[in-house]
């Protein structure tokens, strides 16, 4: 497995805060099982829909934004986030020439 070494994917969940944790469980499960996959790559911060950044981003509902460039609602599949954290992590880390990433893509070509 690649690791990533500079930065991490910022993945925040926005959730309704103060809302019995019974209606954002299953949500929060398939958070937890896609990015304990991707521990050492992602920051997970959980916010409230009614925050400034949920109105910043135009989040209204239970939804995940990744590095403020990627919306997923909360009807999203496993694989849409993971493919999302790949990418942001792979871009974030691009920018480094000198991680681990781009030395183990270097030795395999």
């Amino acid at each position: 497995m690649v690791k990533f070494t500079k930065t991490r994917v910022r993945i925040e969940v926005f959730v309704p805060m103060g809302s019995c944790i019974c209606n954002f469980a299953p949500f929060m499960e398939r958070i937890g099982r896609v990015t304990s996959k991707f521990r050492g790559l992602v920051e997970v911060q959980m916010k409230s829909i009614k925050s400034p950044e949920a109105s910043k981003y135009g989040v209204q509902d239970m939804g995940v934004v990744i590095d403020g460039k990627v919306k997923l609602p909360a009807s999203f599949d496993e694989k849409e986030l993971e493919d999302a954290i790949l990418k942001r992590g792979y871009m974030v880390n691009s920018k480094f020439p000198n991680s681990r990433l781009n030395s183990e893509k270097a030795s395999k070509t």
